[in-house]
């Protein structure tokens, strides 16, 4: 009793360590059962699992996401990049199909039994131009090795467009009917009778004037080529948009829309005698 009452903290340290033991012991051989303090001790360690059960679950969960999300991109990208091809492929018919249209608008054209049996021609497409915001001057990618020569005849799907200016072996430079310095004689095709001649007036479209200050020209009129001069007959140049008199020439002035549109030219035929 001496020896305990000396050594109280020791005592009561293994004291301490004896009540612990035997409740290890005690839960160990409970938890198993349906008594309280084994369904308490369960709830207890449960408790205590539980998180770390779902952190580990929680885990595992988010890099099966992340995998997953990666597996979705992937499939993302291969769709974006077939519908890219799917819309090169739509592009491609689209600019086939505007060729076949202005082929067959260039077959109508040249359709005129005279010119289809005079001429031959070469299609060539517009590789350069003046630097204007109408083609005035532009270059072309046909030449003297596809038998074209100065003042050959410059056409498209929808009317006159000029002539060849000088022409190189694979180049020539045009002329367009809208330049100031180039004449055209035109007929009126609701009167073949009516006769005239018309230039650029430097903005884009064309002026002209009736030979016979009476003739019967009205707005609404096409007017194409007459044949007199370089300019085959039968080619549509424009439609008569305005009639005036000028009392200081004492003749029929007209102004003209071109036929052909002047800002965006891509493709030209040119006519080449036989």
């Amino acid at each position: 009793m001496n020896w305990l009452r000396e050594h109280k903290i020791l005592t009561a340290i293994v004291s301490v360590l004896l009540v612990l033991t035997m409740i290890i012991a005690f839960s160990n051989s409970q938890i198993g059962n349906s008594t309280y303090l084994g369904r308490t001790i369960a709830k207890a360690m449960t408790f205590v699992q539980e998180p770390v059960s779902n952190a580990g679950s929680g885990v595992k969960s988010g890099i099966g996401g992340i995998l997953q999300f990666r597996s979705i991109l992937k499939e993302n990208e291969r769709l974006k990049e077939q519908v890219s091809d799917l819309n090169r492929e739509i592009i491609k018919m689209r600019l086939t199909e505007a060729e076949l249209e202005e082929l067959r608008s260039l077959s109508d054209i040249l359709g005129y039994e005279d010119i289809s049996l005079r001429y031959s021609y070469a299609t060539a497409n517009v590789i350069a131009m003046d630097g204007s915001n109408w083609f005035n001057l532009f270059t072309i990618n046909a030449g003297t090795d596809d038998g074209i020569y100065k003042d050959a005849v410059v056409l498209n799907g929808d009317g006159l467009i000029g002539r060849v200016l000088e022409a190189g072996p694979d180049w020539s430079k045009v002329i367009s009917v809208i330049d100031e310095s180039n004449s055209v004689s035109f007929i009126v095709f609701r009167d073949m009778q009516l006769l005239g001649i018309l230039s650029g007036d430097g903005k884009g479209s064309l002026e002209g004037y009736m030979i016979d200050p009476d003739a019967a020209i009205i707005e609404g009129d096409l007017l194409i080529t007459s044949g007199i001069g370089l300019y085959p007959e039968g080619i549509p140049i424009g439609k008569v948009t305005g009639v005036e008199w000028n009392n200081d020439t004492l003749l029929k002035t007209v102004t003209i829309e071109p036929s052909a549109y002047f800002k965006n030219l891509k493709k030209v035929t040119v006519l080449i005698k036989k």
